[in-house]
């Protein structure tokens, strides 16, 4: 921990803290969000998690700021954000979201992908497996 002993995550003048007490504060986080899923959370969904943790961060700040909701508390009192809702709701029933629409302004620009996860098993199923499968037979 040399010459960095002090980060200041929020760029504020005067709101450094300690190396340490940041990795306890990003601890503190991944463990809400690990237990967020329940009986579903599973050592990989933790390193999943713990991979993007300042990308998760920045996406939560980034909807916060475009819904134009600031901090509303961690106290005993619950927060009420049914006006959020219903903004969001709002906006998805002007935009149409909730519709399939081929013709949709946005989609010129769009292309077609394929789908990654069955591309990997048929590779898998096709060359890897088999080899691996041949090589244990020659043993």
């Amino acid at each position: 921990m040399r010459d960095n002993m002090l980060v200041n995550p929020s760029g504020l003048p005067g709101h450094a803290m300690g190396i340490d007490l940041n990795i306890e504060h990003l601890i503190r986080y991944l463990k809400g969000l690990f237990a967020a899923k329940g009986i579903y959370s599973n050592w990989d969904r933790l390193g999943n998690i713990a991979a993007g943790i300042n990308y998760l961060q920045l996406i939560k700040k980034r909807v916060t700021r475009s819904l134009g909701s600031g901090y509303q508390g961690s106290t005993h009192t619950d927060v009420d954000t049914s006006s959020l809702v219903w903004r969001v709701a709002g906006k998805s029933r002007e935009l149409e979201l909730q519709c399939a629409s081929v013709d949709r302004e946005a989609n010129s620009g769009c292309k077609a992908v394929s789908d990654v996860i069955a591309n990997g098993y048929k590779k898998f199923e096709s060359s890897s497996l088999a080899t691996f499968n041949k090589k244990i037979a020659d043993l």
